[in-house]
């Protein structure tokens, strides 16, 4: 893997938006949305419009914290308390979903892959452009950015994968009405683009995890939230491409806490299962 974990990790974690999708609030217009409220407003269920907003709040925080050089700022109460709203998982991810909610899904983990990537490029922007043409350079500002945004990205990584997770059985069903047209809009690799994605995000995911220091909070969160997605992410694999990401995860027994030890043996278990969701027959 090419540069550090986490500049690996933020170039891939967006699962791919389904096309198309007829929803106020698709993918294609994710950019407005974050600088201008939604045209139909009056159409987004409510979990979805108090994370739109938070993040629009915590966006302008974070922009106003990197003019002033001053990460700091995002430790304070009010920018931690967005940062809370915005992967609130029991409001956003816990409801009770149909198909149709597949593009206001993507929507609301894309947020969370648009904070985790400007938190790792914090302090980039005033870079000579000369350093950032080194990816050298690029990867070293990014891993001081993981060391100082601990307390933040043990909030949005964990997130990310209970997306992918929540949207596993969602994406199993839509398979199963899915129209010749709506299939091929996943592209030439169909459905294997996003068996492959699954498991890219669950493997870098580990990779992150694993490049922590011992001991850290953050390493200790993603072990937990590697075990409790493990069964979904495995359900989207087939077979062959279990293996590899069980192997990793036995690699990874000697760099967690002991007391850790039992939830990655259990991540380990949900890809050893035979189950076969639509998406791993597909």
């Amino acid at each position: 893997m090419s540069g550090s974990p986490f500049s690996s990790l933020t170039r891939r974690l967006a699962w791919p938006a389904r096309a198309p999708v007829q929803t106020p609030l698709g993918a294609a217009l994710l950019v407005v949305l974050l600088v201008a409220s939604p045209a139909r407003a009056d159409d987004i269920p409510p979990q979805f419009m108090a994370q739109y907003e938070a993040t629009r709040d915590y966006l302008q925080l974070l922009q106003q914290a990197d003019a002033d050089k001053a990460p700091e700022q995002l430790d304070s109460p009010r920018a931690m308390q967005l940062l809370t709203a915005v992967t609130n998982t029991t409001d956003v991810l816990a409801p009770d979903y149909a198909t149709a909610d597949l593009g206001l899904l993507t929507n609301a983990c894309q947020y969370g892959v648009t904070l985790s990537t400007r938190l790792m490029q914090f302090g980039m922007g005033t870079m000579p452009a000369a350093v950032l043409l080194h990816s050298g350079e690029q990867a070293r500002q990014g891993k001081h950015n993981a060391e100082r945004f601990q307390a933040q990205l043990g909030l949005l990584l964990p997130y990310l994968l209970q997306c992918g997770a929540r949207m596993q059985p969602l994406v199993d069903t839509w398979l199963t009405v899915a129209t010749p047209a709506e299939l091929a809009g996943l592209g030439p690799g169909g459905t294997d683009t996003l068996r492959r994605n699954a498991q890219r995000q669950y493997l870098e995911m580990l990779e992150v995890m694993r490049a922590q220091p011992a001991g850290s909070t953050l390493k200790r969160t993603l072990v937990g939230a590697l075990a409790e997605t493990a069964a979904p992410y495995a359900q989207m694999l087939q077979p062959a491409q279990r293996q590899p990401v069980r192997e990793a995860l036995k690699e990874a027994l000697q760099q967690v806490d002991p007391s850790d030890v039992p939830l990655l043996q259990q991540a380990i278990a949900g890809f050893n299962s035979n189950h076969c969701g639509t998406l791993c027959q597909s």
